[in-house]
């Protein structure tokens, strides 16, 4: 690092470092062995705007309010900026008035400007929070992956945006996040990656996806089916739970979209809530044995993928415990 970019550093931590990354500004790479379900990652927000508007007024706002040291470190995150009007639309509808209006102008002039602005950093590396959104300046330094071995989350019982890895990180590995929905076709991922102002090289991306023998093409099948199952399933879960209880290939269906995002590496809590699903939909029709293996492993996942600290995690453990009680009480 030059002595302009003493501040580009992880946190005092013994998990991972930050390194150079040809091409690509700066990365996050393992010290060493990582577990399934480390949390590597508990940072405050450096800056928060609370409402999702995110125009240059409450931006500003929120910058005007932080230290110098702190305004300063914000200006040494990734900026987007500096693309090609010609890949944007070049107007706005009509009928789009009022603060959109004015986010999307402000967004764009944004992204294309020739120098890095609030609105372009902040829109490269905000991460939700609530209602609104925020930027942690650690956690904006992991790199994005389709198929990432990290996943993040907002805390609010603790107040921290955290990191933990779903998957077995090997020391030098770099740590990933992905900064979209990991359910998403190649195209769709493209155009939300856009936003960014990079192109994914990942290999589900940068791979072949007309050639069986690629892992590219073996991702895009099964993010293909899982958005059919979603399609499938979607209505019949949350509230209307119990309905998809009383079909008759409703678990089947979920225990296929459980396996196929194993398969994908998406050890977050989406594949937790589809094992919690399972585990509520078994216990309507009395299959305790069955709740009790799909719960426990609700609860495991939740737990590795935002830690026993996350506000909902006591959700999980009360039906383990309750479907217990009922697999008890079938005994005596």
């Amino acid at each position: 690092m030059t002595s302009a970019d003493k501040s580009i550093k992880a946190p005092e931590n013994d998990y991972y470092e930050v390194r150079a990354v040809p091409g690509k500004g700066y990365g996050c790479f393992a010290l060493k062995r990582l577990a399934l379900g480390t949390r590597i990652l508990a940072e405050d927000p450096l800056l928060i705007v609370p409402i999702a508007d995110y125009v240059q007024s409450d931006i500003q706002a929120a910058f005007d309010i932080l230290s110098p040291e702190q305004q300063a470190l914000y200006f040494t995150l990734h900026s987007g900026h500096g693309q090609d009007p010609r890949a944007w639309p070049s107007q706005i509808h009509p009928t789009v008035t009022g603060r959109e209006r004015q986010r999307i102008s402000e967004q764009h002039d944004a992204r294309t400007g020739k120098q890095p602005s609030l609105i372009s950093i902040f829109q490269t590396n905000c991460m939700e929070m609530g209602k609104g959104a925020a930027v942690f300046p650690h956690a904006a330094r992991f790199n994005h992956s389709c198929n990432p071995n990290a996943c993040f989350s907002w805390n609010s019982a603790i107040g921290k945006e955290t990191i933990h890895t779903i998957s077995e990180i090997k020391a030098g590995d770099q740590i990933t996040l992905s900064y979209c929905d990991m359910v998403h076709d190649k195209r769709l991922r493209s155009w939300e990656l856009k936003h960014y102002g990079f192109v994914c090289d990942c290999p589900a991306c940068a791979g072949d996806e007309d050639d069986e023998d690629t892992f590219a093409y073996k991702s895009a099948q099964r993010r293909f089916r899982l958005q059919e199952l979603d399609r499938e399933v979607r209505f019949l879960r949350g509230p209307n739970l119990e309905q998809g209880a009383k079909q008759p290939d409703f678990v089947a269906k979920l225990l296929q979209l459980a396996a196929i995002h194993l398969e994908e590496g998406d050890n977050t809590v989406r594949l937790a809530s589809v094992f919690l699903d399972i585990a509520l939909v078994c216990e309507f029709n009395s299959d305790f044995k069955m709740a009790g293996a799909a719960a426990a492993r609700a609860c495991e996942i939740k737990k590795l993928s935002q830690g026993t600290d996350f506000p909902d995690y006591k959700r999980y453990v009360e039906v383990v415990q309750r479907v217990e009680a009922k697999l008890a009480t079938m005994k005596t």
